[in-house]
């Protein structure tokens, strides 16, 4: 006689954390539980956060969100890549880790904890909710940007804007402008706000017209940068570095140089590292800028004297090669 129990479905369970139902169920928002009970049920197994988006029905973004929550309050950690249990707090954690260690690694340990400390912290949705609903001025910026992005906002979107309100120091109305900025150039998402509005802060951007001004001169060098893609004759890099705004700006409103040596410069640096290099090309100009050379037929005078016997030595003849170029600073 054998003997066997259907448990139906029952027959595929999977283990969900007490601390998740104990400590932490009425604080979390349904999206939040989602996620949650979705990495749970599929710890075996790598997903993006798009796909898990697409899975739940959730904005990729809220999803990044979602797994911050469960981060903060010490049920996930990262580790190489990757979301592991954790059991406590992080400064509990790194307080426990570093109780046994040599001094190096407590040093190391203690620095981590440093960076997470400095980042502006988010309040959870029920501070965040109580904030918003005993500041009027709240109220209202809230449902401006709401109007602005046309979706209503998540609990995590909330905390967000009352970080950067509360936190981070930035006007209603600057955070208002913020917004409608990142909605006008295509990154309309909370990641993408939040980014921008720490930036601000740290920039001192604390009214409107620092605000106008801040959003005059990124236009200013983004079509900087712009002119300068189109000159190289170069197509879908995205969204250019910090840096790269960096040097277009002072490649065209600071030394003034025309399309043409522009051109010239971009060629010489491909022809001499076979890439596209902003930080090369810039030392060209550099160059170029120092000498007074602002017309290509004036590039000659930099040029070395040839020697009297043909060298078989190519890189001394280069004009600009990649040694000489990397001591001018």
């Amino acid at each position: 006689m054998s003997v066997r129990i259907n448990l139906g479905g029952w027959g595929s369970v999977f283990a969900v954390p007490s601390c998740i139902v104990d400590e932490h169920l009425k604080l979390s928002s349904p999206q939040q539980l989602k996620v949650i009970l979705f990495l749970l049920r599929n710890s075996e197994k790598s997903y993006t956060y798009k796909e898990i988006g697409d899975t739940l029905l959730i904005h990729e973004e809220d999803v990044k969100d979602c797994i911050t929550f469960w981060k903060e309050r010490g049920v996930l950690a990262e580790h190489e890549d990757e979301l592991i249990p954790d059991k406590s707090p992080a400064s509990e954690k790194i307080e426990s880790e570093t109780a046994d260690v040599e001094p190096e690694k407590t040093a190391q340990n203690a620095k981590s904890l440093k960076t997470v400390v400095s980042r502006p912290k988010k309040p959870d949705i029920i501070t965040a909710a109580r904030r918003v609903s005993s500041d009027e001025n709240l109220q209202n910026m809230l449902a401006m940007v709401e109007s602005i992005l046309s979706k209503p906002l998540s609990s995590g979107d909330t905390s967000t804007l009352v970080m950067l309100y509360d936190t981070c120091g930035l006007p209603a109305e600057v955070i208002v402008t913020l917004v409608g900025y990142c909605q006008s150039i295509g990154k309309g998402n909370m990641r993408a706000i939040e980014r921008l509005g720490i930036k601000w802060a740290d920039d001192g951007i604390d009214s409107l017209e620092a605000a106008d001004n801040k959003i005059a001169q990124n236009k200013r060098s983004n079509a900087n940068w712009n002119r300068i893609s189109s000159v190289f004759g170069l197509k879908n890099l995205g969204s250019p570095t910090a840096k790269q705004l960096e040097f277009a700006d002072i490649w065209l409103d600071k030394w003034h140089f025309s399309d043409e040596m522009l051109r010239r410069a971009y060629e010489i640096n491909v022809d001499t590292t076979g890439k596209m290099s902003a930080g090369y090309i810039n030392k060209i100009l550099n160059r170029w800028y120092n000498a007074g050379i602002f017309k290509p037929e004036d590039i000659k005078k930099l040029e070395p004297k040839k020697p009297a016997k043909k060298s078989k030595d190519l890189k001394s003849e280069a004009s600009y090669n990649i040694d000489e170029l990397d001591k001018i600073q």
